[in-house]
Parts: structure tokens; C-alpha cells; sequence
């Protein structure tokens, strides 16, 4: 089975750990994903992740791009935790 973009069974979240423990601390369901905008917006390599299925890295410079797809207000804490934009399987 091909996982693409638009497969309803894949959703795409905001993964937050712990930046000491590495202990997942939540996920967010990040809202209207935008495969274009992503791409552009965390430098994807369209030729080995098209889809965008892999982990990125979540920076300071990340933050007010993100605000529009999360479903509520979030406060960043770059000095104690880590961010990672992830594709997930639907339960």
C-alpha cells in the first residue's frame, strides 16, 4: 500500500517531549495540513520525502508558521522541551 498526502488513515501532529527525560509529553493534531506550505516551510526533500512522512525538527523561527494549523494556543518552551512535526496513523 502507497501512503500519499491526502490518505485519510495519516494525519499529521506536533509531537512534544521532554527536553531532558526525551518523554513524550503530547501530541497535537495539527489542523487544514498543507503539504505545500510544509514542504517549503521545513525545507523538505520533495525527491526523498514527497509526502512529508518523515520527523522534523521544530525551531523558534517555526513557531508563527505554525500557529495557524494548531487547534489552540500554545506556548512554546524551547529551553525545556523539544518539538518534532510527525506524520501518525489515524486510530
Amino acid at each position: 500500500m502507497t501512503t500519499t498526502a491526502n490518505d485519510p488513515s495519516i494525519c499529521r501532529v506536533l509531537a512534544i517531549f521532554d527536553g531532558e527525560t526525551e518523554e513524550l509529553l503530547d501530541v497535537i493534531e495539527l489542523v487544514n495540513f498543507d503539504l505545500q506550505a510544509f514542504t517549503t516551510q521545513f525545507d523538505v526533500p520533495i525527491e526523498t520525502d514527497p509526502h512529508m512522512l518523515d520527523r522534523y525538527a521544530v525551531g523558534p523561527i517555526d513557531v508563527d508558521f505554525l500557529r495557524q494549523y494548531l487547534p489552540a494556543e500554545l506556548d512554546f518552551e524551547f529551553s525545556t522541551h523539544a518539538y518534532f512535526l510527525d506524520a501518525a496513523k489515524r486510530e
